[in-house]
């Protein structure tokens, strides 16, 4: 009988709002940051505001809180260390891109986060593949 991997100290709902939880503040924390760093100018985005520009923006948050709170949920409840580190590695990866091509600045910051949320769909794949791969090497290697 295969031996299930250890689950961390946290339920399944509380992984998940920890995640979610910290997706958001990463959210709230970049908008934050482009009304006072860039300059955002908040009427202007509501006068071109449209249902295409919301549905646009709500697509953009959810991929946003998915590509941060996921591995860190994945952590807290199955221990599964890949996800963080894919993580990481995509997010200092943008900013030596941003380095390499002397682009990177406090406002470039910000266009540099919209290409990763467009990519954010390839990092999930990414936690889903190298989780997955921890996941059956963690429990092959217990089984024994």
């Amino acid at each position: 009988m295969v031996a299930l991997l250890a689950r961390g100290h946290f339920s399944t709902a509380a992984a998940a709002l920890s995640g979610i939880l910290v997706g958001l503040a990463v959210v709230c924390l970049y908008f934050g940051a482009g009304l006072l760093i860039a300059g955002w100018n908040v009427s202007e985005f509501l006068a071109h505001l449209s249902i295409d520009t919301i549905g646009y923006l709500l697509a953009m948050v959810v991929l946003a809180i998915a590509f941060v709170g996921l591995p860190i949920a994945i952590f807290l409840r199955f221990n599964l260390i890949t996800p963080l580190v894919v993580l990481v590695v995509v997010i200092l990866g943008w900013l030596i891109v941003g380095a390499v091509q002397g682009i990177l600045s406090l406002q470039t910051i910000f266009g540099l986060a919209l290409y990763a949320a467009y990519l954010s769909p390839v990092s999930l794949v990414l936690y889903a593949i190298f989780g997955g791969s921890e996941y059956l090497f963690r429990t092959k290697t217990n089984s024994r």
